[in-house]
């Protein structure tokens, strides 16, 4: 088997486009515009009988668990100092590393958040079109009203936690699981609605750490009595709201 393309591409989002040791970023821009790859995608137990921690009879060698971003250097001293790169410990420096990602994104997006930017946001109203803003992307940009207690937190931060948990293992779910998400989520946007909370989204690519076509999912949750929410009348019969 090969290393499928949702695999690879769940792997190097994942790994931010940094080596999981070095932290070094894999794909860079050269001075004469090319592309320069120095990523490797590295089997953690080898499908080849002496090769590198091999096991036999494993189902699938290719699976995401089974892979880990590396540079090239870092590639071959793992396969190289076996003893010192064991199974166990290669799973724990994937794992730290993909927390270290999601931690650093998180904290860059949320330590850029541009209110403007956002601002005009078209409002959710089916979970339908929250499914598809939230699928396949790379990471995620939030937004709420000033919380006035401490169950209005609990609420806003579970229903924005289960929407981004959601999000994020879309790419391995099947059609019908999406459709089933889809009708609870609107169950959920019913509920927001009737708390007395729009939400708001849009998908969009940008560049990030010079990863270009990076895709980031918005989510903006507010308050149906908050000022900046407007209402724009699209046609005689036909009306929006929108942040």
């Amino acid at each position: 088997m090969a290393i499928s393309e949702k695999t690879r591409k769940m792997l190097w989002a994942k790994s931010g486009n940094r080596c999981a040791i070095c932290k070094i970023e894999l794909i860079t821009e050269q001075e004469t515009d090319s592309k320069l790859n120095i990523g490797e995608e590295c089997h953690i137990i080898s499908s080849k009988l002496k090769g590198p921690r091999h096991k036999p009879n494993l189902n699938d060698y290719d699976t995401f668990d089974n892979l880990i971003l590396l540079c090239r250097n870092h590639h071959k001293e793992i396969d190289t100092l076996i003893d010192s790169f064991p199974e166990e410990i290669l799973r724990y420096m994937k794992q730290n590393h993909e927390n270290w990602v999601q931690k650093t994104l998180k904290k860059e997006l949320d330590s850029n958040k541009n209110i403007e930017e956002i601002k005009f946001l078209i409002r959710i109203s089916s979970g339908k079109e929250l499914m598809n803003i939230l699928s396949d992307v790379m990471g995620y940009r939030v937004d709420y009203d000033n919380i006035i207690s401490k169950d209005e937190a609990d609420y806003i931060g579970s229903t924005l936690q289960t929407f981004i948990d959601y999000g994020e293992i879309s790419s391995d779910l099947e059609i019908q699981d999406k459709i089933n998400i889809g009708l609870e989520f609107d169950n959920q946007i019913k509920k927001l609605d009737e708390e007395g909370y729009f939400i708001f989204g849009e998908k969009n690519v940008e560049e990030y750490r010079g990863v270009k076509n990076f895709s980031i999912a918005t989510l903006l949750i507010k308050r149906k009595d908050n000022e900046e929410i407007i209402k724009v009348n699209l046609n005689e019969n036909e009306a929006h709201n929108k942040p």
